[in-house]
């Protein structure tokens, strides 16, 4: 066996069973492929040709066809084919001398194909013959040699694309599929048209189908064309291998509509870019998919229904601050049903996030706002979700204002103290509760601060009374960072980080809901807040700092136990005091000036007073 393996399309073979098998020989006809590839895509009758049951001569009207679907379709001439009589399953000496001819008339082509159809199954591991009904069709060429060519069987495949639509027809519906050969740049390529109600397939195949993928291309009515990325399952039958790569991209019955869904789920969105945002794929199926998503969003507040309500859709949390803390609060409030959330933080995520946090492996290096993002719309598909990839700090006064503004609760968990007592300024002077969530020193403990504008004190005024606790029973606090004045990251446990977090959803989801209203949480926070308790210190370990003074000898005070404070205003507090102490946030710089820009302004000719 010699020359290249050759892949002939199978609706190829089926006109050569419908035209030679099932026909008297000798008949035959032109192959045609792309021009320099081992690839059969055309087949052309010939029913002038002069014709016996022992002899094949094509006409002249063939080779003018040849030469017309060559110019038309960019196509080239591969070879003849024709059948035999019983018992002659290969090229005589007759057809070598016509392949002399046929190499002589096309000087560009190396070899040149003589394939012969003839009664019989093929021979067991004759890798150039292919089954062609109750016939074969044995592969073989003809090369340059003196006097006839010299032939030689050739290693064969079906290329079975047709095959291959037919199947997806009778899951998908539509019509009966049409193959034809098209260009994309590249050269021609066999490729196939499926119509379906509302949706037409188009698949562009190479020789190597179904090893490799074909470009799938769909096109809704009234939408544009895209290109599907297909996940090409090899370890499947070569047969299953399309059914199973559209299905992750389409959803039987139609008529089809584009929409955007997780591989392999259901449509959940129509916007692109929120599709984007979760990484969601091109999904078809019918149905309008922002119904779907919307339907799905419903559906979340099944568990807690009583407990919460569907007016949490209407709601927006600001969450700054998005490791441990912040991502968990962020993701327990999307499943609890809460419609929108803001999201503020300037880091990537980092390998060691992965132990306490919601990010995954694949999230490492990307945004953490972006990172989150993808995961609540993967969870809420319908939720609104502003990013700002931006530390507290950098942002102007006014983007903080209109931030904290557009929030109903603002969830303050930041490592930056500065950023917390600039949200607590804003989210006070605009009348939002806000929630100040931290970790104590190796999370042997936590605080959730709760603030509701002219309710309670204010998160500068509240953090005192831990000091003054601090003075009497010791220290608690996670240490500063001197260089960069953030907290300093801490050893601890997702499961302590997250008890003393989810008291903040629990009091994040109160505030949120109306009060008065039929859902039990509502008032939840209503409580400490009426009694001026709005400062939680939550435990972790047994026998933690100033409890075992409280609790004494109570039997069963081990760890997880819990204190509410009562903090104070303070009058003069420029945040929560008397009116005439009150300081607009927006005259408060959001970042402490620099090193540099001190020393330039004790050094400028106006720090050193009039000259004299």
């Amino acid at each position: 066996m010699s020359g290249a393996a050759f892949a002939i399309g199978d609706w190829v073979l089926r006109a050569l069973e419908r035209d030679l098998a099932a026909r008297p020989p000798e008949r035959g006809g032109a192959l045609l492929g792309p021009p320099g590839r081992p690839l059969v895509t055309c087949y052309l009758a010939d029913p002038d040709a002069a014709s016996s049951p022992r002899s094949w001569a094509p006409s002249r009207a063939l080779a003018a066809r040849v030469r017309e679907v060559e110019r038309a379709e960019g196509l080239e001439l591969k070879g003849l084919v024709h059948s035999h009589p019983p018992g002659l399953d290969a090229p005589s000496a007759q057809d070598a001398l016509e392949l002399a001819a046929g190499l002589r008339a096309n000087g560009h082509l190396a070899s040149y194909l003589a394939p012969i159809v003839s009664e019989g199954a093929p021979s067991a591991g004759a890798r150039h013959e292919l089954p062609l009904g109750a016939s074969k069709l044995g592969f073989y060429a003809g090369w340059r040699a003196e006097g006839p060519a010299r032939v030689a069987p050739v290693a064969a495949r079906a290329l079975p694309l047709l095959r291959d639509l037919e199947r997806l027809q009778g899951e998908l519906g539509g019509e009966a599929p049409e193959v034809f050969v098209t260009d994309l740049g590249a050269g021609p390529a066999p490729a196939g048209r499926l119509a379906l109600p509302g949706l037409e397939l188009v698949l562009v195949a190479s020789e190597q189908y179904p090893h490799l993928p074909p470009v799938l291309l769909a096109t809704c009515e009234g939408g544009p064309t895209e290109q599907l990325d297909l996940r090409w399952p090899l370890a499947l039958p070569d047969g299953e291998r399309l059914p199973a790569a559209l299905r992750e991209h389409l959803a039987p019955p139609g008529p089809y509509r584009r929409g955007f869904g997780p591989a392999g789920g259901p449509a959940l969105t129509g916007d692109e870019e929120r599709a984007r945002r979760a990484g969601f794929t091109p999904r078809y199926q019918a149905g309008d998919p922002d119904a779907r998503g919307a339907a799905l969003a419903a559906r979340l507040l099944a568990r807690g229904e009583g407990l919460v309500s569907a007016e949490l859709r209407g709601r927006c949390a600001l969450v700054a601050g998005l490791g441990s803390v912040g991502s968990y609060l962020a993701e327990q409030l999307v499943r609890a049903g809460v419609g929108a959330v803001a999201l503020v933080d300037p880091e990537a995520v980092e390998p060691e996030n992965l132990s306490r946090t919601c990010y995954e492996a694949a999230d490492v290096g990307a945004p953490k706002v972006e990172a989150l993002a993808r995961r609540l719309l993967r969870v809420a598909p319908a939720l609104r979700c502003e990013a700002r990839a931006t530390a507290v700090e950098d942002l102007s006064p006014l983007e903080l204002d209109a931030l904290v503004g557009g929030a109903d609760v603002v969830l303050a968990a930041t490592d930056d103290p500065a950023a917390q007592r600039a949200l607590d300024r804003f989210a006070y002077a605009r009348g939002r509760p806000a929630l100040f969530v931290g970790l104590y020193a190796g999370a042997r403990g936590g605080e959730v601060i709760v603030t509701v504008p002219e309710r309670t004190a204010c998160y500068l005024c509240a953090t005192r009374t831990r000091h003054q606790a601090e003075r009497a029973a010791g220290a608690v606090a996670r240490p500063v960072d001197y260089g960069t004045g953030r907290l300093q990251g801490e050893v601890a446990l997702a499961a302590d980080i997250q008890h003393v977090a989810s008291a903040g959803v629990k009091l994040a989801l109160s505030l949120l809901l109306p009060p008065g209203g039929p859902a039990a949480l509502a008032g939840f926070a209503e409580e400490p807040v009426a009694a001026g308790a709005s400062y939680l210190t939550l435990s972790t370990v047994p026998r933690y700092w100033f409890y075992p003074e409280l609790f004494g000898e109570v039997p069963g005070q081990g760890a997880y136990q819990a204190v509410w404070l009562t903090p104070s205003r303070d009058p003069a507090c420029p945040v929560c005091g008397d009116r005439a102490a009150r300081v607009d946030p927006r005259e408060v710089p959001l970042r402490a000036p620099s090193r540099e820009a001190v020393l330039a302004a004790l050094t400028s000719p106006a720090a050193s007073g009039p000259a004299r």
